[in-house]
């Protein structure tokens, strides 16, 4: 689907088109010369810098002035009105000195519904408006050679999908979480990818924890990120350790935290054995939509 910004916020989001391909016309507010500010809210600021990267990137195809980047370090669920990064964002576009603002999502700047009416009602106000890449669509991607085999199951064919694979250890969690947004980002899934990023987080943490081997610190997973036809996001990690103890109730979430947070986060989590047997993957789905509050 393609949009282009009007005056305030709209609820179709513009398209996204990463490559060297032409981005979508400007509506009149949003024009050529338009100032904005970038922000983004992440808990790392590896992470929150690669996702302002890829703002730039965006700003810079639509040939877009740049006149601040800014984030927050702080839970999603923290007030626009505690972080200090967006009350610069507020100071910039109420004075005039930018026009609109960039952000990866609506929801890392208002967490909640009703917060995220109000923001939408400010920028009216002002009037101001707000871009949201991660909403649009994306070109397709080809697949990433190397790749582990997906798990059986219904559903739409894969459109897109990126691999990589990660030592089985805490530097391997930290490499997962630099590079969470920037692939998910890439993949163009239109769901609330700051929750995608704590599903894959639980799940890579889960298998440092769970899926220790004799190998030690060589022991590697693979993480796989696919978008399928339907826009279904795929999350799969798969470790070297075919053992998944008590796996019905941790599904379920009857047993630890971290599945049951992310059923919580809107993901449906199954696994599935190698068919020799030796390794095992974890898969969690997510739609588009909002997430449980």
């Amino acid at each position: 689907m393609t949009g282009q910004p009007t005056s305030g916020l709209q609820t179709d989001a513009p398209a996204v088109v990463w490559g060297d391909l032409p981005v979508p016309p400007l509506g009149d507010t949003a024009s050529d010369s338009a100032s904005v500010v970038l922000y983004t809210c992440a808990f790392d600021s590896q992470i929150a810098n690669r996702a302002l990267a890829v703002l730039h990137d965006f700003a810079a195809r639509r040939g877009w002035n740049v006149v601040h980047d800014l984030y927050d370090l702080a839970a999603l669920d923290t007030p626009r009105q505690r972080r200090t990064g967006w009350r610069t964002v507020e100071h910039e576009l109420t004075s005039g000195a930018a026009t609109g603002v960039v952000a990866p999502a609506e929801q890392e700047i208002a967490w909640y519904p009703g917060d995220r009416i109000a923001l939408r009602v400010w920028l009216l106000g002002i009037p101001a408006f707000a871009v949201y890449p991660q909403a649009g669509s994306c070109l397709r991607t080809p697949d990433v050679a190397g790749a582990v085999a997906l798990p059986s199951g219904a559903g739409a064919p894969v459109d897109r999908q990126l691999s990589r694979s990660y030592r089985l250890n805490l530097a391997g969690l930290r490499q997962v979480r630099t590079d969470a947004i920037t692939r998910l980002t890439v993949l163009g899934w239109p769901g609330n990818i700051m929750a995608a990023v704590r599903v894959l987080a639980i799940l890579t943490a889960n298998a440092v924890v769970h899926a220790n081997t004799d190998s030690g610190t060589d022991a590697r997973m693979t993480v796989v990120l696919a978008v399928t036809e339907d826009d279904e996001l795929r999350i799969d990690v798969q470790d070297p350790s075919p053992e998944f103890r008590d796996s019905a109730a941790a599904l379920n979430g009857e047993k630890g935290r971290g599945l049951r947070e992310a059923r919580l986060l809107g993901a449906e989590v199954t696994w599935s054995l190698a068919e020799d047997g030796r390794t095992k993957t974890v898969r969690a789905r997510m739609v588009p939509g909002e997430v449980p509050a």
